[in-house]
């Protein structure tokens, strides 16, 4: 009896040997994607495979951004934000706009949920030709008027992470295009394409599945074109916050006669450094053992989830221990 109860002991006074492998709810609130759009029927879909696999359990779905998400769970307002990527990541460790201080500590790796967003360098035909523009480097020699359709600077990865430092790798920056006289429509990628069709923005700057539907569809009633590079300019640019310059393929949309670069990012789970080893543990358990279910969920993670991927960590930010412990258990990480 005595040897039984200083096991117990043992176990209490060390929750890492606690078992997680039962069916007992957990609690915990999911933010960074905004009110509308495919990130919150992502975080509605993977939230519903957690309550499924464990019943009763609170897993709610908080509104916000992928910047603002990643500040909510280091002010412990919210447990996990599933929208960051590795501009994100460091911006927030290290402090730099829009974070206000260093963030590091506060929030760690759980999963790879996708690494398949690619953003969109479109301009219209008509605006190129008119000033004589194929390249990002006829915009930087040329320096001309531009209605710029891009995201606000607060969701850093379709901003900061991408456009940004493509124009720093060729040799101009944001703010000199209200110096070359032109103006910006900022807004999330609806917005922008909306601009684009209304004839109020020339370029469109930001993130867009492959082959979408709605870019397809604008393309049928206004002719663009993609904004053609090199790939030694789109791998500074990517590098920086651990992205991969890659090429968007020859027919993806209707007006690309050939392949162009882009800047392709991989979007992760992170969780607060105060949210619970189990609540953090059954959350990658759940997902990580229902494939199929994430996969339906569509749009990127039906073509880019994999369970051998969740532990792939680019920016090497140090894992949560709950998911660092089914990892483990796995033999995804050593």
């Amino acid at each position: 009896m005595r040897s039984a109860l200083l096991a117990l002991a043992v176990v209490l006074a060390n929750p890492a040997l606690a078992d997680f492998n039962d069916k007992k709810p957990v609690t915990a609130t999911v933010t960074g994607a905004t009110p509308s759009g495919y990130p919150r029927t992502m975080v509605e879909g993977l939230n519903a495979v957690v309550r499924d696999t464990y019943p009763g359990s609170a897993v709610s779905f908080k509104p916000n951004s992928p910047g603002g998400g990643v500040l909510a769970i280091a002010d412990k307002q919210a447990d996990f934000t599933a929208t960051a990527t590795g501009t994100e990541i460091r911006l927030a460790n290290e402090g730099q706009a829009p974070y206000k201080s260093p963030l590091k500590g506060k929030f760690s790796y759980v999963m790879m949920l996708y690494d398949n967003q690619y953003i969109h360098f479109l301009m219209t035909k008509e605006w190129a030709d008119a000033n004589g523009i194929k390249s990002w480097a006829d915009i930087a020699a040329k320096k001309p008027k531009i209605r710029l359709a891009i995201n606000r600077p607060d969701n850093p990865q379709t901003t900061i992470g991408g456009p940004y430092e493509v124009m720093k790798a060729y040799g101009f920056t944001i703010n000199d295009i209200e110096k070359w006289g032109g103006s910006y429509v900022l807004g999330n990628s609806q917005i922008g394409l909306d601009a684009i069709t209304d004839g109020k923005a020339d370029i469109f700057m930001n993130a867009r599945n492959l082959a979408d539907s709605l870019v397809k569809d604008i393309a049928s009633k206004r002719d663009l074109l993609w904004i053609d590079g090199d790939m030694a300019h789109f791998e500074k640019a990517a590098a920086t916050f651990h992205n991969k310059a890659d090429m968007v393929p020859k027919g993806t949309y209707p007006f690309m006669e050939k392949d162009y670069p882009t800047v392709r990012m991989w979007v992760s789970l992170l969780a607060g450094a105060h949210v619970p080893d189990e609540v953090v543990y059954k959350y990658v358990k759940a997902i990580a053992e229902n494939e199929s279910r994430v996969h339906a969920i569509g749009g990127s993670l039906k073509s880019a989830f994999a369970t051998t991927k969740m532990a792939t960590n680019p920016a090497n930010l140090p894992y949560h221990p709950g998911a660092l412990r089914y990892y483990k258990e796995k033999g995804l990480v050593k």
